[in-house]
């Protein structure tokens, strides 16, 4: 008897501990789970022209519109303005097609035969990226704004977009097909985009965003006004991402959560990053384009900026000390 028991005893104790060891597992499953969510996060901050103040915050599963459509890869709604599904883009009449060397297609929906875009100009677009078999993973309606902001020729997206929309002027709308080489290549996104997968990109170019300054080599577009005063003499943090033509993410504190700090008269900033940081405002949200001679010169910096090379940059004030 005394055996029997000790034998439910230790089936007991082994059934208690494998249940502790699912247990386990389960739980550093779900910390995989929220890490991967939190790196996706990242990554989709730093790669989309989606900008932090647009994306919910992946804690509350009731606000995640953004997080929900990319990891769930969600279909459009049938109310959505700009289309249905991408099922109905058989559907779709095209008046016109250009294909160009590196595979890349682009097919109009609408051409206005304009002038064509330029590197440098900020734009307003309303676009749905999808993947071949459907599936929707971006948009300006994930984020329930109208149109969202683009800066054209500075890889601010995957460098299928700037050599698409290069080709199309104000009023387009197209569809293009954009191969894997110039979208998110070998390595894909996360669980959102498989690797070595085309993108599909339906777009509508609504106009032109006249600068709100233009003088001296540098020019900015203020996508938030900010907060208060001018934060004059005082220490200022800041997020940004930089890139230029021929180089994405030069700078982006994004991917370590490392913002920058600024305190007047620091003289390692290209002197137009300083001349707007002097005039900066908690809050404020800035798209600049510096001229080689207000970013890096002739000099460049490091492997990242070439000599005489306009930048780009993508900068969200955070606050003063």
């Amino acid at each position: 008897m005394k055996h029997l028991m000790g034998m439910v005893f230790l089936v007991v104790l082994f059934s208690c501990d494998l249940i502790e060891q699912e247990k386990s597992k389960e739980n550093l499953k779900e910390l995989e789970q929220e890490k991967s969510k939190e790196n996706l996060k990242e990554r989709f901050l730093s790669d989309s022209i989606i900008t932090e103040e647009d994306t919910l915050s992946i804690n509350n599963e009731n606000d995640s519109v953004l997080l929900e459509a990319l990891v769930n890869s969600e279909i459009i709604d049938e109310k959505d303005t700009m289309m249905t599904t991408l099922d109905a883009e058989k559907e779709i009449k095209y008046v016109d097609e250009l294909v160009l060397k590196n595979g890349l297609k682009i097919n109009w929906i609408e051409r206005k035969r304009g002038r064509k875009l330029q590197a440098g100009e900020l734009i307003q677009i309303e676009y749905r990226l999808g993947l071949p078999d459907g599936k929707i993973i971006d948009g300006n309606n994930k984020m329930n704004k109208p149109y969202l902001p683009f800066m054209i020729g500075y890889n601010m997206q995957q460098k299928g977009w700037d050599l698409a929309l290069s080709e199309m002027c104000v009023g387009d709308v197209a569809k293009i097909e954009i191969p894997a080489a110039l979208a998110y290549g070998k390595k894909g996104l996360s669980t959102v985009i498989p690797p070595n997968t085309d993108n599909w990109l339906f777009v509508k170019i609504l106009g032109l965003v006249p600068p709100d300054f233009d003088e001296g080599g540098v020019r900015y577009w203020e996508y938030l006004a900010g907060d208060g005063d001018v934060l004059n003499n005082s220490k200022i943090k800041f997020h940004v991402v930089a890139s230029t033509k021929n180089k994405a993410n030069v700078i982006n504190t994004y991917y370590d959560r490392m913002p920058k700090s600024y305190v007047p008269g620091q003289k390692n900033y290209p002197k137009g990053l300083e001349q707007v940081l002097k005039k900066a405002k908690e809050n404020q949200h800035l798209f600049l384009v510096l001229s080689p001679e207000m970013a890096y010169g002739d000099r460049g910096y490091m492997d990242l900026v070439k000599p005489n090379e306009s930048v780009f940059y993508n900068l969200k004030i955070l606050q003063s000390e």
